[in-house]
């Protein structure tokens, strides 16, 4: 997995689903590019028979780049085996941004999972963004790992996507079962969907594209991958990445529990030794297993999300029952949140206000999960675990030193993943192939200090076995840590450049996290009385202010228009009135300006309030789920005095026309009108919660 919140589709689906969601809202605020079609061949690619360019269309990409390639490569699926069917792997290649200093050896990309989507994850925000590319002088491969989205076949088990919202254990097999039968008729031999040929297709691709040299990208399990293509196919292999490490040998069956009681006991300790924290949430650990306790015991109903954001993760669930929030629900979400590292300070919080009876951040994160389940192909997921585990005894699941909720849950859920090996028939990798990588080719490790999956101690455990290793440990990191954060796309560069030279990874030694205490952010409107809140329900509490600026901009601008023709008309007509002397008159003088002036100051202060709102939303998009933001917006406040100077001079001017029967008496109920939808915009600003001591 990787931070990156704008691409992270591999296993964390709740930032998969919130880089959705701003999809659609970039997709409103800027033109659409026009997807580009595949062209003829790279600058001085030599590519193979197995190559076939496609439209960069059909992988949803859009650029306005005329240079990106797209296409499919056609690999055995036994590879070795002569008479072996064929399978199509989809392909994007990112030729160097940098031209000039432009190496021969390309970095090849790979996600986690497994069973994520390389391409839907990473391939739009790296064409769109070149700062968050790790390397500009290479080529980048990005690449579908077999049985995954774009790929053909694809392992996806659309028979889950179709279970009622509480769904029994028992409908959920049933569910697997039907599809591993399914698949295995349309996707041939489900065990030769596994980690050895999954590796042997990256030197594939490579051969495919003609390159002699490559290095390698790989996270979560993607350096899985990593260690079994440095074993598998080390010929051509320049240097490797492994982020987030996954050492061989880890059971997604037997080993989570353990390493998801270390990061919880982690939040706690970090917490207990912040003052600050430790005062905003005494007994953090406790308050958490007893909250969960007592959610298991009564599970409480959550509100239906709705709107046109959610719509695609409603319609992907038929309801059976109103939806329900237990202690499980609760502890998933947040567990799979922290895999970003933008969620790490804001989990007391979360914590505090679900105690409060506000699961807000449960509730958009949930359906925020749903709805990007599309390109996580599940059956690819179930593959290579039951090829690495599926003979795991069900007595190796139980977990001595583990508390007794995580114990109870890990091993429900081992026996499910076992009782789907069994049904689905995979056969089982040799163990041999599990055991550590030992090699001598130039890797580096990085690992994250909050990552709830894979800790650093993994890292120390892959790279004992490799000569030419450096591990860097990212202090406030979580699960990934390239292409979001500037260090580690500078220390991958760098790496790449001189594989044989020490990293400079001072910038890794960030501070420890700082947890958001209560008093430290202001709810949105729809969650201010405490209640739970989507985000469809934030924006429709945010409509009617809306309405009320935006029809105020309107009238206040009014003023240009009908002043300019009442005045022009005064001229023509010859019409005059004699104005009061002194302050009084230069009020009424400067009555049919101070409108515009006040249209303008507002104007002003909305831009730069939406600029600073959307510049904390950018920061941590989490605040979004837990439907808050900082407490420092409240200053924008401060902001809004001129605009109030020129509503208290239209006010006193309005007096001084009706006063001294200044302009018509329609001019001065106009006048009025102005200065009521003048003082509207105050109270609309208000009422949002966001402004206002």
């Amino acid at each position: 997995m990787t931070p990156i919140q704008y691409v992270s589709r591999m296993a964390n689906p709740a930032l998969r689903a919130l880089a959705g969601v701003l999809a659609v809202l970039c997709s409103l605020l800027l033109p659409a590019h026009p997807s580009v079609a595949a062209t003829d061949k790279p600058r001085d690619a030599n590519f193979s028979a197995d190559w076939s360019p496609e439209d960069c269309g059909l992988f949803k990409l859009e650029t306005r780049t005329d240079e990106v390639l797209c296409g499919y490569v056609s690999v055995p699926l036994r590879h070795g085996e002569a008479d072996s069917p064929r399978i199509r792997l989809a392909v994007v290649v990112i030729p160097a941004a940098d031209t000039a200093s432009r190496k021969p050896d390309p970095l090849f990309l790979a996600q986690g999972g497994p069973g994520g989507s390389t391409i839907g994850g990473f391939a739009q925000v790296l064409l769109s963004d070149q700062t968050k590319r790790p390397v500009l002088n290479r080529d980048l491969v990005l690449w579908d790992q077999r049985g995954t989205y774009f790929s053909q076949p694809r392992l996806q088990c659309r028979e889950t996507t179709r279970l009622p919202s509480g769904a029994t254990p028992e409908q959920e097999r049933e569910a697997l079962r039907q599809c591993g039968k399914r698949l295995a008729t349309e996707a041939g031999d489900l065990s030769a969907y596994n980690s050895l040929e999954n590796a042997r297709d990256a030197d594939a691709v490579r051969a495919a594209l003609g390159y002699e040299a490559f290095n390698f990208y790989g996270v979560s399990y993607g350096t899985e991958l990593g260690q079994f293509l440095m074993r598998e196919r080390p010929q051509h292999l320049r240097a490797v990445i492994l982020d987030a490490v996954v050492p061989l040998g880890f059971s997604l069956v037997t080993d989570v529990p353990a390493v998801k009681q270390r990061v919880m006991q982690q939040y706690a300790n970090s917490c207990r030794e912040s003052s600050a924290c430790s005062l905003a949430y005494p007994g953090l650990a406790e308050r958490y297993l007893a909250l969960l306790d007592k959610l298991d015991k009564s599970p409480v109903p959550l509100p239906v999300a709705s709107g046109p954001l959610l719509s695609k993760a409603r319609s992907t669930k038929p309801q059976a029952e109103p939806e329900t929030m237990t202690g499980r629900d609760l502890d998933s979400a947040l567990f799979q949140s922290i895999y970003s590292r933008e969620a790490v300070p804001l989990v007391p919080y979360i914590i505090e206000r679900a105690e409060r009876g506000d699961y807000s951040f449960a509730l958009n994160f949930v359906q925020l999960m749903r709805a990007s389940q599309s390109d996580m192909a599940d059956g690819m997921y179930m593959a290579v675990v039951c090829s690495e585990y599926g003979d795991t005894p069900e007595r190796a699941l139980t977990f001595p030193g583990v508390i007794k909720r995580l114990a109870d849950e890990a091993a429900e859920d081992g026996r499910q993943i076992l009782e789907v090996c069994r049904d689905w028939g995979v056969r089982l990798l040799d163990k041999s192939l599990l055991a550590p990588v030992r090699s001598d080719i130039p890797t580096l490790l990085l690992s994250g200090n909050f990552d709830p999956i894979t800790p650093p101690a993994h890292a120390e455990r892959v790279a004992a076995n490799l000569t030419k290793s450096q591990s860097v440990t990212f202090a406030r990191g979580a699960h990934g840590q390239a292409f979001a954060l500037p260090c580690a796309n500078r220390l991958i560069a760098a790496f790449l450049d001189n594989p044989g030279a020490r990293a400079a990874a001072e910038c890794a030694n960030e501070a420890e996290p700082v947890f958001y205490a209560p008093d430290q952010l202001v709810s949105l409107p729809a969650r201010a009385g405490g209640k739970s809140a989507s985000i469809q329900d934030h924006l429709v509490a945010l409509a009617g202010p809306a309405a009320v600026v935006g029809l105020a901009l309107l009238m206040l601008f009014s003023a240009v228009p009908v002043y300019s023709v009442s005045e022009t008309l005064r001229v023509f007509r010859g019409t005059s009135w004699t104005a009061p002397q002194g302050m009084a008159g230069r009020l009424v003088a400067a009555a049919p300006w101070i409108p515009v002036l006040a249209g303008l100051t507002l104007l002003g202060f909305l831009l730069f309030a939406l600029i600073q709102l959307a510049g904390e939303i950018s920061r941590n998009q989490f605040l979004l789920l837990v439907g808050a933001l900082p407490m420092g917006v409240r200053s924008l406040t401060w902001l809004l005095l001129p605009y109030a100077a020129c509503m208290l001079l239209m006010t006193l001017a309005m007096l001084q026309l009706w006063m001294h029967g200044g302009r018509s008496r329609l001019g001065r109920v106009y006048y009025t009108v102005l200065v009521v939808a003048g003082w509207a915009v105050c109270f609309a600003l208000i009422k949002t919660g966001l402004f206002g001591w």
